[in-house]
């Protein structure tokens, strides 16, 4: 089929030149719960099936994969790992939930305390701080004596993986968000499905008639999904704002025309009755009942969504003004200093093994995520895999045009102030134009401008 041929050339396309983890597995053996602040996490020992009775050297990595994918993650892929490195001890924790300051509270401990994490994956925007902190391992030198470890990763993902000139952690996956689409809702308001190819796909005067006349057609269904309250909605305004021509060089100016049309854009779809909010937008559950026809949200929920048949759906771009964007997303793998070099050697390790096609291709497939080396993202296996799922199409063709979060120390902070500026427009009524210059002020502020 057509979408099955734009999905194996466009993910080729991506691979090659985009500039942007069996039989006698070994049991995993749940060893404690511990509190992190207030939050109830997971620990799992990952034990070696082997022989091996050397010394072994225990590395905590602290990640927040979701169940189904922790799952296959433990009993599929590490036990290829402690084969490969019986003398290395992976205590895996699950935090629950993707908290940065839970990261920086874990590495506030000392740096031979047994709780303290060696490895942990969280979106790339936290380098700056870690840089500052100066709790990280030297990756920059480990890849530069891995020549073809490196050469192998996405470039735009080497960068995303950089801050001040140096390669400061891992990918361990990409991903972004995209227009999920109740097609059965379209089909009743006749509305054609957008094409897959970012570059011809709707626009945003398209986009809205399209909200419009779905929301009009089906009753109890809003067109689109609007999120507030919480930071996926800067997060996902980065889309927004790039395709209206935004500067994505670095921060985005959130006073700036780009910004502000972006802004507009979707509060006119609530003042006109076109769009619903949520305060937890990667929730996909008001989709998933038939509350609204379009969200955007993202690929790591492939394992529901690949059996998921109550309505037909595919997955398309955002729609694009000035050009095509969405919003770049992921996890890194960080890997922090440890006490021992036996340690460190462990860490990188697991490092090289994230890379490999074996873990990439394995991963990628169950999680729904994206490759992150060129060889796993052309494979055959992978190919196969987009195309017995066409709607991930939707997905993997618009990852070229992603745009990153910078990742500067204060990220953080200028996300928290995003979300009252957003909410004030949004919920309250409040002129865009004059909220956001007032947050422009306030991130200069925040970053001593």
């Amino acid at each position: 089929m057509h979408r099955h041929r734009l999905a194996a050339s466009v993910i080729a396309c991506f691979a090659v030149v985009m500039l942007l983890v069996g039989a006698c597995a070994p049991a995993a053996t749940p060893t404690a719960q511990v509190i992190v602040q207030t939050q109830v996490v997971t620990e799992t020992q990952i034990v070696s099936g082997s022989d091996y009775t050397g010394p072994k050297y225990r590395i905590n990595l602290w990640h927040t994969i979701p169940t189904d994918t922790e799952t296959f993650f433990i009993a599929e892929l590490m036990p290829k790992f402690n084969a490969l490195h019986p003398e290395c001890t992976i205590v895996s924790r699950n935090l629950g939930v993707e908290d940065a300051s839970i990261i920086r509270t874990g590495l506030a401990l000392p740096l031979d305390d047994a709780n303290r994490p060696h490895l942990w994956w969280l979106a790339s925007s936290e380098t700056g701080a870690y840089v500052e902190a100066d709790v990280l391992a030297d990756v920059d030198t480990w890849l530069n004596a891995h020549p073809d470890i490196k050469a192998n990763i996405i470039p735009a993902l080497l960068e995303l993986s950089s801050y001040a000139g140096k390669v400061r952690s891992l990918p361990w996956m990409t991903n972004n968000t995209a227009m999920w689409i109740n097609v059965d809702a379209f089909n009743a308001a006749g509305v054609p499905v957008p094409s897959q190819d970012p570059e011809t796909t709707w626009t945003w005067e398209e986009f809205a008639d399209a909200m419009q006349k779905v929301t009009e057609a089906n009753a109890g269904l809003k067109g689109f999904l609007v999120s507030v309250n919480t930071g996926w909605d800067f997060w996902t305004f980065h889309s927004w704002y790039g395709a209206a021509g935004g500067d994505v060089s670095g921060l985005a100016v959130l006073n700036s025309p780009a910004a502000i049309k972006a802004v507009q854009f979707q509060k006119d779809l609530l003042d006109n009755g076109y769009a619903t909010t949520t305060p937890t937008g990667w929730d996909a559950a008001p989709w998933y009942a038939g509350e609204v026809a379009v969200m955007a949200n993202g690929p790591w929920n492939f394992p529901k969504l690949s059996t998921f048949t109550d309505f037909e759906f595919t997955v398309a771009p955002y729609p694009r003004d000035v050009k095509p964007a969405t919003n770049l997303g992921g996890d890194q793998l960080f890997i922090g200093k440890t006490p021992t070099p036996e340690q460190e050697a462990c860490a990188f390790a697991f490092g090289e093994y994230v890379l490999s096609d074996d873990f990439q291709i394995a991963f990628q497939k169950q999680s729904g995520n994206l490759p992150v080396t060129l060889s796993a993202a052309s494979s055959q296996e992978y190919q196969d895999h987009l195309a017995q799922y066409p709607f991930m199409a939707g997905f993997v063709n618009q990852t070229p045009f992603g745009v990153a979060r910078p990742p500067i120390p204060l990220f953080g902070e200028v996300s928290n102030a995003f979300t009252p500026a957003w909410d004030d427009v949004m919920l309250n009524g409040v002129d865009p134009t004059e909220r956001f210059d007032l947050l422009q002020s306030e991130v200069g502020g925040i970053l001593g401008q």
